[in-house]
């Protein structure tokens, strides 16, 4: 009987617990409504209902995935205090998109109240990793001079066939100088709104634009691992942005650094034409239009406060298109690659387009490394490793189509993708 009585008090002990695990969550909000779907591809919308949401209270999402190459011991990748992409909150419902840029994934909806949290579900959301390959993307906008509907393409690599990503709304035509951090999934360019150049994301896993807070943008730059702006801060300085790329970390680092006066024979509207890159670690390679069919290379030294600018001779020319690559660096002693800046330049004489890297000692473009006889209104880099490295440009074609080729930095020659594109600018992003 008195073993009964033991075995009774300690039933009634692990009840208890567990009935204090489940007290140990507030209750913020009651009548919850989960979505009848229960699994989702990221970018969807989601509406949980419930009553009591207060205007200050915050979602966060807990996103679990497994990791298949410890299936036996069922270890599992985690990201804790995710923000979502909220469009709407009401005090009976919160909208939100599913997440993306994850595994498959469980993903708890959690809402969070002066501190106290409160679990409301769980939902199911389907793969929204980054491709491991580069993928080759399309721009079409105003400035494509074609009756296509301004969109923006994915490319097929294998056949060049074409693929409509999103469809460009009237206020996103001019969507240009687009470029991308790998493995970001994000596109940024520059709109004009109101007169105003602001920068602009499209997150090809979640499929939403994001007004990325930046304005007075002059043109975009790809950096070795962030998006750098060039904003302009009165008529003759300009200024540098650093843009992050975290896909939830949506209050990007804005912080404004290295500042730069510009000369007098350069005007600031005149680097708005081409996308810049950074050239190795310490440059900043840029393009001025001159007008006439002439340029002038821009360089911007990006050391800490060094607020230096080099002005380089102008050349004649319809085009001058920065680009990075990465070249042998076995005479610098340092590692067996390294990445540099050029420009395409393409001849105001004959049209052909020549592509010559910048030397950053004498400060002037070496001799072509290749050639091409069309005209580049485009180029991007695509590198996967040190056998797969190619410049893919947009070339003018004929019949108002365009070619696209890529220089194969390994076997030295031109491949061509396919031809008859309408787009004003290619990216390549991951």
């Amino acid at each position: 009987m008195k073993k009964l009585s033991l075995y009774l008090l300690l039933c009634l002990l692990i009840a208890a617990c567990v009935k204090n695990d489940d007290k140990d969550e507030p209750i913020l909000v009651t009548d919850i409504v989960m979505p009848a779907q229960t699994s989702f591809n990221p970018g969807d919308k989601i509406t949980i209902k419930a009553q009591g949401i207060q205007p200050g209270d915050d979602i966060m999402f807990e996103i679990y995935w497994p990791l298949p190459d410890q299936p036996a011991l069922n270890y599992q990748g985690y990201a804790l205090g995710v923000s979502p992409v909220m469009i709407e909150q009401t005090t009976t419902s919160i909208t939100f998109l599913a997440p993306g840029h994850y595994p498959a994934s469980t993903t708890k909806v959690r809402l969070r109240r002066s501190g106290e949290i409160m679990t409301l579900g769980e939902i199911s959301v389907t793969n929204g990793e980054a491709p491991k390959e580069f993928q080759l993307y399309g721009i079409v906008n105003s400035h494509s001079d074609t009756s296509y509907d301004n969109c923006i393409e994915h490319i097929n690599l294998t056949d060049g066939s074409p693929k409509k990503i999103v469809k460009l709304a009237e206020d996103q035509e001019d969507f240009s100088c687009v470029v991308n951090v790998p493995e970001s999934q994000n596109l940024c360019g520059i709109q004009t709104i109101d007169r105003v150049r602001k920068v602009f994301s499209y997150d090809l896993s979640m499929h939403f634009w994001q007004d990325m807070g930046l304005e007075n943008i002059l043109t975009l730059c790809n950096g070795q691992s962030s998006i750098i702006a060039v904003r302009q801060i009165s008529t003759d300085e300009v200024i540098l942005a650093t843009t992050g790329s975290w896909p939830y970390t949506r209050n990007m680092d804005q912080a404004l650094t290295r500042q730069y006066k510009l000369p007098a024979n350069i005007k600031p509207e005149s680097l708005t034409r081409y996308p810049g890159v950074q050239g190795g670690s310490s440059q900043l390679l840029l393009s001025a239009d001159n007008g006439n069919n002439s340029f002038t290379p821009v360089v911007l030294d990006l050391q800490q406060n060094s607020g230096k600018i080099y002005i380089g001779d102008p050349i004649q020319a319809t085009a001058l298109i920065p680009f990075w690559t990465i070249i042998s660096g076995k005479d610098t002693g340092t590692t067996k690659y390294v990445r540099t800046g050029g420009y395409a330049v393409v001849k105001a004489d004959n049209g052909q387009t020549e592509l010559c890297l910048w030397n950053q000692t004498t400060m002037s473009l070496d001799e072509p490394f290749a050639t091409f006889p069309n005209s580049a209104r485009s180029v991007t880099m695509l590198a996967q490793d040190t056998e797969t490295m190619k410049i893919y440009v947009l070339f003018e074609g004929y019949r108002n189509g365009r070619l696209i080729y890529a220089y194969d930095l390994v076997k030295k020659d031109w491949q061509q993708v396919t031809d008859n594109y309408p787009y004003s600018e290619i990216v390549a992003a991951r």
